[in-house]
Parts: structure tokens; C-alpha cells; sequence
């Protein structure tokens, strides 16, 4: 059964543009509910502001037709208006005039009382009259003299009340209206985003075309020229993997040809011997030939090793995968040396250590640095006489950097091969009969590891005569204090 895909990769599967929608509309139909909210309250109090209006304008009509001469109270509707605002209102109009005292009553008794109200003042408020919903308008106002021989004058309340049914239709089409106006807004602006999504991922369609057409060979860097800025970090990032894949196939070039180079003379030579002892007839000349055979093994064993090594070093510097911490050179230097003892010691050599109290500490990957450290060891005893002294001596170069020098007595090095350091096959060094030939690799790993740890190769002649070989590295951000010597 296959595993189950999470969430977040089939996420990474949809197109672009319905990941954009699925983040858009929610805010669009948010956006939509809430304008239309908006717009039905704003309708509401328009449309009863408008007919709150007619209201005041028939309860102002009535006042006018107050009167109070014959002791009482005497009202003349002005019918015509009457009759116009209710054919207005297209609904059912009914009025009361009322003395506050309760006294007087004309019109339509059983309309809702108006809340409190003070001399002067206007409200406007819903109702239920006869089980039909209807909206009321009321004034209330000091009469100038008291009425049936009252001891003051008494305040009279006017209610004029409509029906709400043309104002509810009223409101209902401008709703209808700002819904569909809505509507449509979303449909255009989801349509315009659509071709601006389109418009906008143009440039990538264009660099998916030109990827399809791009030669297999072709390695050069993307143009980013015409890219939204935001592509061109994806577009840099790109170019950056094809760099270090155009990085890689040369390393992998080199190393073929390193192979292929330092492998084939003593295959070739084995062979040969093979063949001889293979047709010698004689036990004393096979062994001969087998005896001269294991020099050259041991050539082509030491060969391998440093392809490996060198083949190592590129890849920590190409990939930046070596594991950079503190590393204690003084501690560095008593482990190489206890590697290469036995070798020394065939040759008679002495390996000295030489270093501060307190600890010598680089920044980089010990791994690759032992292995660096080893190779200018291994170099140093090939290239010294017999009985002579090799000293590895480790110390602070400056406050930001330290160095680990190996000295040997050997014959040094010529200018023209001190300017050949890191090359291939002009790397290293050893003497056959006093002269200086070269072995190959040994340098050229050197060289590439201390660029991959941000730190340089650097060789010089001795005055008294030999080679010194520094290793120089960034010093680390913490110390290690020591309590013993490091003097051997």
C-alpha cells in the first residue's frame, strides 16, 4: 500500500491559480457578506429618512389644522394632502391627536401610544396597528390656553402612522440591487485577477519553454532579465544547483583522469611482470619478479588512496559538507605523528611536536585536516635523509588565525615547483639518487582541503635547508585551556 501524501505535499501539487483562489474567494464572499451587511443598514436608515419625512410633513399638515377657539379641540384635515400622502405611502393611513391629559382623543383611538415626549419634540418608531406592521410618526407640542377650564394649559400628542408595506418593497429593490452590483464586482475582479495571475506567471512559462529547448551540455547561468523579482531568487537558486553540477562533472573529469593518469603506468608494469614470471621456468626468478613487484603495489595502493583522498577533499569544497568545528592542532599534530612513527622509524627519523600550553584551537573539519596533516607528514619523511628531524610545530599565527608548520631536513623544493603547488601530478615530492621527482597528489589534496576550510597552503625553503609546510586556518570562537605541555 503506498503511504499516504500529507496535506502540505498535495498542497505543493495544485496550480497556482486555484491555490490562489482557494485563498481569495473566502476573502472575496468575507468582503461581499460584509459590504451587503453594510448596505442593507445604510437602505434601512435611508429609506426611513425619506419616508420619515412624509411622516413629519402630515403631522405638521395636521398641526396647522388645530383648533382650540371654541374652548376645545377642532381639527379641518386638509383632505387633498391627506389623501395625496396616502396614495404615496401606497398603504393605509391613519392619525390621532390627543391631549396629554388623556381628555380628548380624535381619530384613530387604538393606535400605540408614542413613547415619552417632551414640548417640541419629533419621534419615528415601528408598531404593530390591527396586526399589520406599521411605522409612526409623533409630535407633541404646549397648547397656548388651557382647555375645558383646566388650571394650565395641557399639551397636545398628533401620531400620524403608514402602513411599511411600499417602504419594505422599497428597500427590497435596493438590496436586489446592491446584490447583484456585488456580484458582479466579484466576477470582474475575480476575472481581472485571473489575468493578472496569467500575466504574471507568463515569465515562467517562457523559462519552462527555454529549459525544454536548453541543450543537455549547456551549463551556462539562466538569465534573469524580464523575471518578477520574486522568481529571481528561484531563478539564482537554479543557477546555483547547475553551477554545482557543472562543479561536480569537472570533479568527477579530474578524478578520471587522475585515475587514469597515475593508474595505468604501474598497471602496465604489473602486467609485464606478470607475464615474465608467468613464463619463467626458474622459482628464483618468479620470486625476484614478485619482489620487485610489491614496490610497485604499494605505489599503486598509495596511488588510490590519495585519489580517494583527493576525490574527498573536492567534494567537501564543492558541497560544503565537511563538519567545521574547533579543532586542537597541538593534539592534531601528537595524532598524525603517532600514525607515521613506524614509517619514521624505518628511516631513522625523529618526529618532534612542538607546542604552546594552551590549546592551539581552528576552525574546520578534523577529519579533513588529519588528512592534510598526514600528507605533508608522509611527504616530509619520504624526502628526508636518513636519521635526520621532522618538527611539527603548532601555534596562534595571529589573533584570528593559528597554523601548523611541518619542517623536515630534506632538499627543499626548486621555484618552479614551488609555483606548481596544487597542480596535478606536480602536488608532492620525493628523491631518488639526490634529485626531486614528483609523486603526484600529495599536495594537490592539501591544497584543495585547506580551500575547503577557508584556509591556505603555504611553502617555503628552509635557510638551513629542507621544506617547511604551513597549514594556516581561521582561528575558532572558543579556546580549550591545556594544563600539560605539548613539547615532545
Amino acid at each position: 500500500m503506498a503511504p499516504a501524501e500529507e496535506p502540505s505535499q498535495r498542497g505543493l501539487e495544485r496550480p497556482l491559480w486555484i491555490t490562489l483562489a482557494l485563498w481569495t474567494m473566502p476573502a472575496l464572499v468575507f468582503l461581499l457578506g460584509g459590504g451587503l451587511l453594510f448596505s442593507a443598514a445604510t437602505i434601512n436608515d435611508l429609506s426611513d429618512s425619506a419616508y420619515d419625512r412624509s411622516l413629519a410633513g402630515a403631522i405638521r399638515a395636521i398641526d396647522l389644522n388645530v383648533s382650540t377657539a371654541s374652548g376645545g379641540i377642532g381639527i379641518e384635515l386638509p383632505y387633498p394632502l391627506f389623501e395625496s400622502f396616502q396614495a404615496t405611502a401606497s398603504g393605509e393611513v391613519y392619525f390621532r391627536v390627543s391631549t396629554d391629559d388623556g381628555l380628548v382623543e380624535i381619530g384613530d383611538a387604538l393606535l400605540p401610544a408614542p413613547p415619552m415626549l417632551e414640548d417640541g419634540e419629533f419621534t419615528f418608531y415601528d408598531a404593530v396597528y390591527l396586526g399589520r406592521a406599521v411605522r409612526v410618526g409623533a409630535s407633541k407640542r404646549k397648547l397656548e390656553e388651557p382647555l375645558y377650564g383646566a388650571s394650565q394649559a395641557q399639551s397636545i400628542v398628533i401620531e400620524v402612522a403608514e402602513t411599511t408595506g411600499s417602504r419594505e418593497a422599497f428597500r427590497e429593490r435596493l438590496i436586489s440591487r446592491a446584490i447583484w452590483r456585488d456580484a458582479l464586482t466579484v466576477l470582474v475582479a475575480v476575472g481581472l485577477l485571473a489575468l493578472g495571475v496569467r500575466l504574471a506567471l507568463h515569465p515562467l512559462t517562457v523559462l519552462k519553454q527555454r529549459l525544454d529547448l536548453r541543450d543537455p551540455d549547456d551549463r551556462s547561468r539562466l538569465d534573469v532579465v524580464g523575471l518578477p523579482s520574486e522568481v529571481r531568487p528561484l531563478v539564482d537558486a537554479v543557477n546555483g544547483l547547475i553551477e554545482r553540477y557543472h562543479l561536480q562533472g569537472e570533479a568527477q573529469r579530474r578524478f578520471i583522469d587522475d585515475a587514469s593518469h597515475q593508474l595505468k603506468t604501474p598497471l602496465a608494469v604489473l602486467r609485464s611482470q606478470i607475464d615474465y614470471a608467468l613464463r619463467a621456468d626458474d622459482p628464483t626468478t618468479s620470486r625476484a619478479v614478485l619482489e620487485a613487484m610489491r614496490p610497485v603495489t604499494e605505489r599503486a595502493a598509495r596511488m588510490t588512496s590519495q585519489l580517494l583522498s583527493l576525490a574527498r577533499a573536492r567534494n567537501a569544497a564543492l558541497l560544503d559538507t565537511s563538519a567545521s568545528a574547533p579543532v586542537d592542532l597541538a593534539t592534531l599534530a601528537g595524532d598524525v605523528a603517532r600514525l607515521h612513527l613506524g614509517q619514521a622509524r624505518r628511516r631513522g627519523l625523529k618526529i618532534e611536536i612542538e607546542a604552546p600550553d594552551e590549546a592551539v584551537m581552528g576552525q574546520g573539519s578534523e577529519a579533513l585536516l588529519f588528512e592534510a596533516a598526514s600528507n605533508l607528514l608522509d611527504n616530509a619523511i619520504r624526502v628526508s635523509p636518513d636519521g635526520g628531524r621532522i618538527l611539527l610545530k603548532a601555534e596562534a599565527d595571529a589573533p584570528s588565525s593559528v597554523r601548523l608548520r611541518v619542517m623536515d631536513e630534506g632538499p627543499g623544493m626548486s621555484e618552479e615547483m614551488l609555483g606548481q603547488v596544487g597542480e596535478r601530478f606536480h602536488a608532492g615530492w620525493e628523491t631518488q639518487n639526490g634529485t626531486q621527482t614528483s609523486t603526484g597528489l600529495g599536495l594537490s589534496i592539501v591544497t584543495v582541503i585547506m580551500e575547503a576550510q577557508n584556509g591556505v597552503l603555504i611553502l617555503a625553503n628552509r635557510p638551513e635547508g629542507g621544506l617547511v609546510a604551513e597549514m594556516r586556518l581561521p582561528a575558532a570562537d572558543t579556546t580549550k585551556p591545556l594544563n600539560t605541555p605539548r613539547r615532545r
